[in-house]
């Protein structure tokens, strides 16, 4: 091992600094939720961040250094949400997790392995890591329709038909009403 620092370990200090978090809040967020299928998804993603918080703590021993904490100071208010009685959908949106991001933005995962000088082994982890990453947006995506189906966003109609159907009942009520009113 070579006694120059390389280039990338502040990048794993910081990975592994955000996956922690990552596991802490999404651990959180999954034992708040009252939907089952959520919770489960979440759960999944949580374990994945702390092993990959693990993998890169790991990796940063290996390489002769030791993993430097930083705080992040709006985790306390991402703590405070995600353990609140805000529905699933409030939490996802307000967290913009599981949405559809946009095609033209740069792939950001890939720019971790633009530093020509990462070693094979380190390479290999972060590989894993984009593909592992990859799939967790995936799974958050699922959690986050389902969220959405299940109307956790009070007031707001799923769709035309629940709409039209709210329409007529209000209508219903507005007769019966008058009805009553005239007797």
């Amino acid at each position: 091992m070579s006694n120059k620092k390389p280039s990338y370990i502040g990048m794993l200090n910081a990975i592994s600094n955000g996956e922690r978090r990552g596991h802490e809040f999404l651990s959180a967020w999954a034992d708040a939720t009252s939907n089952a299928e959520v919770g489960s998804l979440l759960h999944v993603v949580a374990i994945r961040e702390a092993e990959h918080a693990w993998a890169f703590e790991k990796r940063l021993c290996e390489l002769g250094f030791s993993l430097i904490e930083k705080k992040d100071e709006n985790f306390k208010k991402t703590m405070k949400l995600v353990r609140s009685e805000a529905s699933d959908m409030e939490k996802f949106e307000k967290l913009n997790i599981g949405q559809s991001q946009s095609e033209d933005q740069p792939d950001r995962l890939l720019e971790l392995l633009a530093d020509k000088s990462i070693d094979a082994q380190t390479a290999g982890l972060l590989g894993r890591f984009i593909a592992e990453e990859r799939d967790s947006g995936r799974l958050l995506t699922q959690a986050y329709e389902l969220a959405r189906s299940e109307g956790n966003s009070p007031g707001q109609p799923q769709d035309e038909a629940l709409d039209q159907i709210c329409r007529q009942l209000q209508s219903l009520t507005d007769r019966v009403n008058a009805l009553t009113a005239r007797n």
